[in-house]
This record gives C-alpha cells, structure tokens and sequence, in this order.
C-alpha cells in the first residue's frame, strides 16, 4: 500500500498542492494563534491595584478570545479546503481506483491508499507550517496593533507547546479531511474500469443529501430560536446559522447548480460559446459544486458576522434612545454637574458619574451563588433625577429604594444569571467597604454601561467631584434648548442626545470594524486558496474535454473564454447561494433585535458585500482563465490520442 501511496502522490502532485499549502498555511496560523493567545493568558501585573489589574487582564483577554475565534476558522477552512480536494482527487481517479478493485485489492486497502497521502501531505505539510510559524506570529501581531488590541506591557513568548500541537492538528485535519472521500473511494465498483463513468455523474449520494438536509433543519432551527432569545445570544446563532446554512448550501449544491447555471446562463445559450457554457454547466455538476462552495463559505459568513455586529450597535442606539428621555449630554466632572443641573431653562437633570470603585455581586446560576467583581458597567446617580429621563421600568422593586445602603442591578438571563431583591452586595469605595443590599432589578440591556446603580451618597464627595460625568439634561421647552446648550458649554463638552448616541455607536463599531479586519483578513485568505485551489483541480482535469471541442472547430480562445463564463456563471451561482445563507443570518438578527429593542433591525455591508462579491467573480473568472490557457497549449489531436 506504501509504494501506490507514493505512485499517486507523484502522479496526482499537482491536484494535491492546494491542499498542501492550505494544511501549511493553517499550521502556521495555528501555531501563531497559540502562541499568542498563550502570551495574552500571562499579563504582567505586578504593581498594580485591582481596578488597573482588571483592565490589563481584560485587555489581554480580548487577545485572547480573537485568537481562539482564529484558530477555530483555521481548523474549519482548512479541512474545507482538504475535503475538496481529495473528492475532486477521487473523482478523477474513478477508473484507477476501479482497477485496482478489480486486481483484488479491498475496499479497506483503497482507502488506506487515499489516508496514507492524506498522511504524507499532513505531515509535509505541517512540517512546512511550522517552519513559517514566526512570520505567521509577525503578521498576526501586525494586524492586532493596527487595530489597537494589543495592550501595553504586552510581551510574546515563544512557548513549544503550541508548535507541537499545531503539528498535530495539522496532521489530524488532512486525515479528517480524507476520511469522507476514502470512502467514497471504496465503494468504486470494480466492473467500472471495463464499462466507464455511470456511476461517475452521480454527484448526489445519500451522504451528502444526509448532511445538507440536517444543516438545513439545524439552520431553521437556529432562526426560530433566535426570534425568542435576546439579541447577544442571537448573535451566536447568527454565526452558527452562517455556519451550517454554508455547510448546507455546498452539500446541495449539486442539486441546484444545473437549475441554476441554466437560468444565469440564458442570455448566452443562444450563442455557440453559451451553449457550450451551458452543457459543460450540466455536466460538470461536482466540479461546478465544489468551485461554487467556497464562495458560498466566504459570503455567508463575511455578510453575516459583518451584518451582526453593525445591527447588535444599531439596536444599542435604537435602546439607548428608547431609554433616555433628554435633550442635550454635558460631559463634565461630578464638580460641574450642580452648576449644570442650575442653569436657566433646565426642567431636569440627571448627573451619571463613573469613579474609581467596584463592587462584589452575588450571582445566582444553576449551580449556586457565586460572587462577580464588577470594576465597570455601573453609574453613580440621583435616583429622582435619572427616574425623570431614563423611562425605563424596573423589573422588580423600585429605584426610589436607592439610598446609601442598597443599589440597583440589571437582570442578565442570557448569561443564566440571576437577582433576588434583597441579596446582599458590597461596594469598596478607595479603603472602604460598604455593605449593601439590591433594592432594584432592572431589564437587560445591551449597553454595557449603567448595568449597576448606586446612590450619590455612597461615594465621598472628594471622589464623586473629581469622576467623569455625563449629566443628561431636559430643558423646559424646545426653544430653550439652545440656550442651554450655549450656557453649558463652558462646563463641559455638550452635545444633543442624538449626537452623543451616535458618537458611542461610531466608537463600538470601529471596535467592531478593528475585529472583523483581523478575522476577515483570514477568511479572505483561506478563501482565495480555497476557490484557486478548485478552479486549479478542476481545469488540469479537462485537457481531454478541451482538446475535444478544439477539434470540433473551435479555436483555443474560444475554449478559454467559455471557460472563464462557465467560472463567472459558477462564482455568480456561489454568491447568490450565499447571499441566501446571509439572509437567513440577518432575518434571525432581525427577528432577536425586534425582541430586545422593540424593531426589527438590518444592517447590509454594501461596500464590502460588493468587495467580496467582485473579488470572488474576478479570481474564478482570472484563474479558470489561466488555467484553461496552460492545459490548452499542447496540440489537441495529441491530448485527445492520450491514453487514459
């Protein structure tokens, strides 16, 4: 088995050199992830109080978490990419494996065959991987510090742990990535080395039907689930709905594929080129099917992952403006918000101010109490003056129970933690402990900020009148406002409610943009291998067909652009699958911010849907291109007189 193990990597190199540099490459940014992550899992602490220990450790774990998000689309893509390969490997390899059959060789012998190179190239490629681990650390730390993630005092180590296991990994994807193909490989039967394809064309085994209908169930199942939870967990689902609504749209893929490449191809059937475009678009079904699945992966997740962090800070301003009943922010120090709160004009006020304090939580979860330390998310406030412009009712108790000794929180069931009025909490003010009691449960939100209230006389005065404040203002009537705004003006930086809403929303989505850069750039990478590695596999396997039709008259430009519109009808076909996985993920957003905010909220990355889409179409289109002109230049009789 060894020796036909080397004969079909030698012969069969070029199908396999995708895949090879897809294992290398997710080796590499395994490895980087890892080291990374592991270095964001040790900051330096010493030296620093609790409140700024909290801060750098949050910071680190946001390394971290991208890390982790990074490694698990490498692992995912990287066996996309092997698996298509090694079906198109098998595929082209049908009559040799039947023969092979019919000397006497068994169905566990082949497939020994097939993960003995899924073995090879794991290990060849790994090795590969792990010798451009350090650049791959480079460019993955480049991208982090352009986006502003990287924390001060932030120190890479070069552990070997994650060398080693990024090895291993790599090895195990291309033997997870075979395993399918393998045995498909098996069930050749041995007569269709003397009788040809048949059973070649079918493309739809019950395998494939098996996975696409359940990921299409779990799919819907993901969407309904998302219109009865919160908008934060839907976010999850989204993900999960891009995930397996892509899965499900490359299973079936073959299914639609002819339906659809005669209906994008209609305006070109009439000419020869078109209808040839259209015979080879029902004839190669898997082969159009796997160029079209990883444009189908790209999309659904770049709109989707895009779409829902835009709608969740969307649906945060969409909240923020349902619960703050104001006219103008004043951004000022605890000091001011008195003389603001004065001003002529001013029918209330409301001053929110954030010192240096936290606070010990009791959380209820389903296995007990546990006690959470909250160094932020929480707001120093008058409970008369914030009742008058935030109408926002609590869920439980009241906020006119706020005094020194009790404070407010909000609710968080969808992190499964729960409040009882009447637990108790502290709060440390500088050397200070106060004990204190929950008099007020407030409804979840999706603002991170002002989930805890405390009363103004729980901090001293020193303290409060030195702490960041906004004090949100009414004025009597709207043709006071801006004469209040010109009077606040010299205490603070002072801004219409509306303008201030959308300064915050700017802010979490360009930390939202900073995420995605880093995720997409890999993404974007794995897909570009992705769709060149089967517009590859599939143009080297047609040298028979294409010297057929130049010997049919027609010239080898002509066999050169009918296959670049075959690619562009094949890529187009991906979008637009994709496009409908993307809905899918969006109407479940929707449906989760229709629950949480009250309205239904989409948000459509144009500039980088219309990015993708001509990328996409552009790199099939190119590298089908080029490929068909290399198989095309020797002489066509020679090819066509070829044995097999």
């Amino acid at each position: 088995m060894s020796a036909l193990t080397l004969a079909g990597l030698r012969e069969r190199w070029p199908l396999l050199l995708g895949a090879l540099l897809s294992v290398a490459a997710g080796t590499a940014l395994l490895a980087s992830a890892m080291t990374v992550a592991d270095s964001a899992t040790r900051p330096g602490l010493a030296g620093l109080d609790q409140r700024q220990a909290f801060a750098v450790r949050d910071a680190f774990d946001a390394v971290a978490a991208i890390m982790i998000i990074s490694a698990m689309l490498t692992g995912l893509l990287t066996v996309f990419i092997v698996a298509t390969t090694f079906a198109f490997a098998v595929a082209e390899r049908r009559r040799d494996i039947a023969l092979l059959r019919l000397l006497g060789a068994g169905r566990g012998q082949v497939r020994l065959v097939l993960l003995g190179e899924a073995l090879a190239l794991g290990t060849a490629g790994s090795a590969i991987g792990l010798a451009l681990t350090g650049p791959a650390v480079s460019a993955q730390m480049w991208l982090l510090r352009r986006a502003d993630f990287v924390p001060g005092g932030f120190e890479l180590g070069r552990p070997s742990w994650p060398l080693w296991t990024a090895g291993g990994v790599g090895v195990a994807v291309a033997l997870l990535g075979v395993l399918a193909a393998s045995r498909r490989a098996s069930l050749v039967p041995p007569l269709e080395a003397v009788r040809g394809g048949g059973a070649r064309d079918r493309t739809m085994t019950a395998g494939r039907w098996t996975v696409g209908v359940l990921m299409l169930l779990a799919t819907a199942a993901q969407i309904a689930a998302a219109a009865r939870v919160g908008l934060v967990v839907a976010l999850a689902l989204g993900m999960g709905v891009a995930l397996t609504g892509a899965i499900a749209a490359s299973r079936l893929a073959p299914a639609v594929m002819p339906l659809a490449a005669r209906a994008l191809g209609a305006p070109l059937r009439p000419t020869a080129l078109g209808s040839l475009v259209d015979a080879n678009g029902r004839e190669g079904v898997q082969r159009s099917a796997a160029t079209a699945a990883p444009v189908i992966v790209l999309v659904a997740l770049v709109v989707s992952v895009t779409s829902a962090l835009a709608a969740t800070a969307t649906a945060t301003a969409v909240e923020a403006r349902d619960r703050i009943d104001a006219d103008l922010v004043v951004t000022t120090t605890g000091a001011e918000a008195a003389v603001v709160a004065a001003l002529p004009g001013v029918a209330a006020a409301s001053p929110e101010s954030t010192p240096d304090l936290f606070i010990d939580l009791p959380q209820r979860t389903g296995g007990g109490i546990e006690t959470e330390r909250r160094f932020d998310g929480y707001a120093v406030v008058d409970p008369a003056g914030y009742a008058a412009l935030h109408p926002v009712a609590p869920v439980a108790g009241s906020l006119a129970d706020l005094d020194r000794d009790h404070i407010a929180v909000m609710e968080r069931p969808t992190d499964g933690i729960g409040f009882e009025l009447g637990d108790p909490a502290t709060v440390t003010v500088g050397a200070q402990t106060v004990p204190v009691r929950i008099a007020a449960i407030l409804p979840e939100q999706l603002s991170t900020g002002q989930q805890i209230l405390l009363h103004r006389d729980l901090v001293p005065d020193d303290l409060l009148d030195t702490a960041p404040t906004d004090v949100l203002v009414e004025a009597r009537s709207h043709d006071d406002v801006a004469a209040v705004r010109a009077a606040a003006e010299p205490y603070g930086d002072t801004a219409a409610v509306e303008e201030w809403i959308t300064a915050r929303t700017e802010a979490a989505q360009r930390t939202n943009d900073a995420t995605l850069e880093v995720l997409l750039a890999l993404s974007g990478l794995y897909t570009v291998m992705a769709v060149a590695n089967a517009v590859v596999i599939a143009g080297t396997g047609r040298r028979r067909e294409h010297a057929v039709a130049r010997l049919s008259g027609l010239t080898r430009r002509q066999v050169v652009a009918a296959t670049a519109l075959e690619a562009a009808v094949t890529a187009v076909t991906g979008l637009v699958l994709g496009l409908a996985v993307a809905a899918c993920a969006v109407l479940g957003i929707a449906l989760a911010a229709r629950r949480s905010v009250g309205s239904a909220v989409v948000e459509i990355p144009w500039t980088l849907l219309t990015a993708t889409a001509a990328g996409s179409l552009g790199l099939a289109v190119a590298v089908s291109a080029l490929v068909a002109a290399l198989v095309t230049r020797t002489d066509p009789i020679t090819v066509a007189a070829a044995r097999e």
